[in-house]
């Protein structure tokens, strides 16, 4: 189970696609699409709506879920360093909110193809290094000594996330995406980069957490289910829903054979309300 959460669309967009998922419906406000038991939310630029956004996230799932969830945010940083070249890829084990001062210490991330890290300074405006960008707060270099990378949302996701989640499951990276010129990164830029550095990454994220143990309902029960809802036309709500049930049910029989309706009532599936009754029979038998 993991979630990644993103700023804006341009650096999700390889990840949704790889991923295959789906826009899910829901009332809240954020963009939040899903296959199976990983999520990608969108939540937009400033530290306020990262937090807003993992809040949301976060009241759709039970407690349950949510201590066995992976949880990262990527996206691009600006560098003050010249040293660091663009694309260069960094985990973050500390974060500074420019405002508040407040430190944060995200957990350091074990293994990874990806080693470097290094700190990151969250600011509510974008920064630039040039006096002469309108549309940036303008920093000398006495302000910008000793900050690595800066971006928007880093302090308000990893605060909010640390409220709903266990901490040694919050991770997150930042991509180098320029120099502080002042200028916003032009959105197939940022695609690029983010698709190039994904394809070392998605296998980390999609990969169980390493203390959560054997998930049996992924390793046993969930291949039988998907093995009988093959050829019904579930949404993906609908599956996150059925292995909810299911997960209620296991952890009341542990070492009970699951229930599945009769094979033969398949073929009486004519329309969207037979499927519905169907599925919604189901879950009940789970729930008893």
């Amino acid at each position: 189970m993991s979630a990644l959460f993103f700023a804006v669309l341009s650096e999700a967009k390889p990840w949704i696609t790889k991923l295959q998922a789906k826009p899910i419906s829901h009332l809240g406000k954020f963009r939040i699409f899903q296959k199976e038991d990983h999520y990608i939310i969108i939540s937009g630029t400033g530290k306020l709506s990262a937090a807003l956004a993992v809040s949301e996230f976060a009241h759709i799932l039970p407690k349950p879920d949510r201590n066995q969830m992976k949880i990262w945010n990527l996206g691009i940083a600006g560098s003050n360093n010249n040293e660091l070249s663009l694309g260069d890829f960094f985990w973050i084990h500390k974060i500074t909110d420019a405002a508040t001062k407040r430190d944060f210490y995200p957990d350091r991330i074990e293994k990874s193809k990806f080693t470097k890290e290094t700190t990151l300074t969250t600011f509510d405006r974008p920064i630039t290094k040039n006096e002469n960008s309108d549309r940036f707060l303008f920093l000398p270099q006495e302000e910008l000594k000793g900050i690595q990378l800066i971006d928007m949302e880093g302090s308000g996701f990893f605060e909010a996330a640390s409220l709903y989640f266990p901490l040694e499951n919050i991770s997150l990276g930042k991509l180098v995406s320029d120099h502080l010129e002042g200028t916003f990164c032009k959105a197939e830029t940022v695609e690029s980069m983010m698709a190039e550095k994904m394809e070392g990454l998605f296998d980390e994220w999609t990969s169980p957490l390493p203390w959560t143990g054997i998930d049996s309902i992924e390793t046993f029960d969930w291949p039988l289910v998907e093995a009988f809802i093959q050829n019904l036309r579930l949404t993906e709500t609908m599956k996150h829903d059925l292995k909810k049930s299911i997960r209620f049910f296991r952890l009341r029989n542990p070492n009970t054979i699951l229930p599945f309706p009769e094979e033969s009532l398949k073929i009486h599936l004519k329309s969207k309300s037979d499927l519905k009754e169907f599925f919604e029979q189901w879950r009940e038998s789970l729930h008893v």
